[in-house]
């Protein structure tokens, strides 16, 4: 290990302090980009636990999974909250049978705590927050509502009083985006009245989250039916807009058309009973006969006479048709449909020779065509005074034109600046590994240098290496070359130096010894001087 950071240290003096820093630099941008990486790959993926919760929950819900050393993350101020998506499925139903999810509502459960001693009062009250429970846990069922709260009123009945029955009131929170028909408000109160005794559908009030009434007011059943006839003649006439829109942009491409139509409808409800008798055709129902015979005798003339009588008693009947004549009630009396068409465009230049989109009418021909077919798509009748008018005028599309070259300019703005950022990125990887190839090709150099002559170069080799080795040989000077631009004294001087390393050289291998033992005085004389 001390060799590798010796190697190292040599390594790092043959580059300049800019080029130690750079590797520095470059070293634990790498380090920290691989840790990144690994903690990005192992984090976990949150999914919503509950959302919409009371903060009272909440911070229950937080409490319990600090508790159980869970991570989370919390949204919407605090009315959300986000566990790892492995924990999801368990949490909730944990949560659940905590009572800490939603809003609990309590139905018959109310009865399994009750206590022996409770007045009447107390088992009523009881029974009618039971009553209200259970109809909102059935209501908060159905699609669309996020919850909602039931209301009964049953007043006490008293001796000698006339019944007075009860009413409800219900307050619906609904999704957002979500809206309740009127039959399914209907379904609503009537559900309420027969889970109650005493309550009729009319005495049901229900209302939304911002205080609209869905129900009609009592006594209202006029305005019930005008609200059922506006329904059914709108519902018709979408209908038949949905048939010939779909019929004309088949034809002339999709949002070139504009079709609207009004239906005149027969509300009025008409019984007839007719009865029809037919002289001609006579029937017998029952016929009586009776007969009988008389005699007269006479004693001065001697004679006996017997005479026969016949009584018939006919009953006859006149042939009778009884008619019974119901009308149906929203027929169509008449249909008025208008349709406005878009022309064509076809590509053109203009006086500056920029390409621009020409308006092209259509022909009478096609417009009686598109006409023919509106008709047999609506049931065109000419007895009832149907009426179709189809015309051709230019649309004014300013506005589409404009999103379209934005949504094309933001498109192409998005397509560069994805370009631009991957060329960024791939430059900035082109220049990294073309520093740290430089970097591995100088210290492949260095680390051959310090090894010694004998070190066998790495691989890849090093450029200097290789024009050093096939570099001439440097030419050797003459000894006296330097010498000679000596003085005098300086050439004694040196010959003299010389001479007397020589002569110490020499002393030192005839006598090892003593040239040991001196070196060994001159090594401990430093220390002893120190201690004195």
């Amino acid at each position: 290990m001390n060799q590798f950071f010796t190697n190292l240290g040599n390594i790092l003096r043959n580059y300049s302090p800019i080029q130690r820093i750079l590797m520095v630099v470059v070293f634990l941008a790498m380090i920290s980009s691989s840790i990144a990486l690994v903690f990005w790959a192992n984090r976990p993926e949150y999914q919503l636990l509950y959302s919409d919760l009371e903060p009272s929950n909440a911070s229950k819900i937080v409490s319990e999974l600090q508790g159980m050393k869970i991570p989370y993350t919390i949204q919407d101020n605090g009315h959300s909250v986000l566990v790892p998506a492995d924990n999801v499925a368990d949490l909730r139903l944990r949560f659940v049978d905590m009572g800490l999810a939603g809003q609990p509502v309590n139905g018959y459960e109310i009865f399994d705590d009750s206590k022996i001693g409770m007045t009447t009062f107390m088992q009523q009250l009881n029974m009618r927050r039971a009553l209200e429970g259970e109809l909102t846990k059935t209501i908060n069922q159905f699609p669309g509502i996020k919850h909602s709260r039931v209301h009964i009123v049953l007043p006490e009945n008293q001796l000698f009083e006339q019944e007075n029955n009860g009413s409800a009131s219900v307050v619906l929170y609904l999704n957002p985006g979500h809206s309740l028909g009127r039959e399914q408000v209907k379904g609503i109160a009537a559900l309420v009245a027969n889970s109650v005794q005493g309550i009729e559908p009319e005495k049901v009030v229900v209302v939304d989250s911002e205080g609209r009434m869905l129900t009609e007011a009592n006594g209202s059943e006029s305005n019930f039916a005008a609200n059922s006839q506006w329904e059914m003649r709108h519902a018709i006439e979408m209908k038949l807009q949905q048939k010939v829109c779909n019929l004309l942009e088949g034809v002339v491409g999709p949002q070139n058309a504009i079709v609207q139509i009004s239906a005149d409808l027969n509300f009025e409800k008409i019984e007839r009973t007719s009865e029809i008798y037919d002289p001609e055709n006579v029937a017998i129902i029952s016929e009586e006969r009776h007969s009988g015979s008389t005699r007269d005798q006479d004693s001065l003339n001697s004679t006996n006479q017997i005479q026969e009588n016949e009584d018939v008693i006919t009953n006859y009947e006149i042939n009778k048709t009884v008619e019974h004549y119901v009308g149906n009630s929203g027929t169509v009396n008449r249909l008025t449909v208008a349709v406005l068409v878009n022309g064509s465009y076809k590509a053109a230049t203009d006086e500056n020779g920029e390409e621009i989109q020409e308006y092209v009418a259509r022909s009478k021909q096609e417009l009686s065509q598109l006409e023919a077919l509106v008709k047999s798509a609506v049931g065109y009748d000419s007895e009832r005074g149907d009426l179709v008018e189809v015309r051709n005028l230019p649309f004014e599309n300013p506005g589409i034109e404009d999103d379209l070259e934005y949504f094309k300019s933001a498109d192409k703005q998005a397509m560069w600046a994805s370009v631009i950022d991957k060329g960024i990125l791939g430059l900035g990887l082109l220049i990294a590994f073309f520093f740290v190839r430089t970097l591995l090709k100088s210290a492949s150099q260095t680390l051959q240098f310090s090894f010694g002559p004998n070190a066998q170069p790495l691989e890849g080799g090093n450029e200097k290496q290789d024009q050093l080795e096939e570099s001439e040989p440097v030419p050797e000077l003459p000894d006296n070359t330097y010498l000679n631009k000596l003085s005098p004294e300086a050439q004694a001087r040196l010959k003299a130096k010389g001479l007397m390393t020589e002569e110490v050289i020499k002393h030192a291998q005839e006598n090892p010894e003593d040239s040991a033992k001196l070196i060994r005085s001159w090594l401990t004389r430093p220390v002893l001087e120190s201690e004195e």
